[in-house]
């Protein structure tokens, strides 16, 4: 895609994701990578969806480096920019903070796969990375050891991170952990202790 397309789809994205309640007026991060540049497209940090336009997207390379930003870029740019290193085929990311995924990142406690739903980000336990401060490197390093095997994780007390092969994609899988994370929590508070074995998703995935 050429520059204008990969901001251009950020701030759909964004818009989406506030859209379908993923985020709430100011909060979250969407960003793009241009693999064979070295450049990821951002979200500045501060502004709404509703006055979200392409040419507010900021340009960061690989390092966190500006590149070009009419807006301060996300705080969270160190955090995207490690997560495109370690998911080599990752090509978009969304960082929510969505009601139900971040009630178990808060608590903390991972997300079990209760439903087939959950094989959309690869049917595995959503993990908790552990706490760092928002917008530190700090932060980047924690998230790192869940992230590895994984496409989405927890950010404990903090929110939820998700990356995919197309920035589509990753919207898609935050949306099926905040999903599976409702289904989960209600049937928690319900008293249910028994959950779908996890080598049921084994065999759809290998199926």
């Amino acid at each position: 895609m050429k520059e204008i397309e990969l901001k251009e789809e950020v701030v759909r994205t964004a818009k989406k994701a506030e859209e379908i309640g993923l985020f709430k007026h100011k909060s979250g991060n969407v960003s793009a990578i241009d693999r064979e540049k070295g450049v990821v497209y951002i979200t500045p940090s501060g502004i709404s969806r509703q006055e979200l336009r392409s040419d507010m997207i900021a340009a960061v390379d690989l390092e966190g480096n500006i590149i070009d930003a009419p807006y301060k870029p996300s705080i969270e740019t160190q955090m995207h920019v490690r997560a495109y290193k370690i998911k080599e085929k990752a090509s978009g990311i969304v960082h929510s903070h969505s009601r139900y995924a971040t009630l178990f990142a808060c608590m903390p406690k991972e997300i079990l796969p209760v439903t087939v739903e959950a094989i959309h980000y690869g049917g595995n336990i959503v993990e908790v990375a552990e706490y760092a401060p928002p917008g530190t490197c700090d932060l980047a390093e924690c998230m790192e050891d869940v992230m590895k095997d994984s496409d989405v994780c927890l950010l404990k007390y903090h929110g939820v991170l998700a990356v995919g092969q197309t920035l589509e994609k990753a919207l898609l899988n935050a949306m099926y952990v905040e999903e599976v994370a409702f289904l989960y929590y209600h049937m928690l508070a319900l008293g249910q202790t028994e959950f779908m074995p996890i080598n049921l998703l084994e065999n759809l995935k290998n199926g």
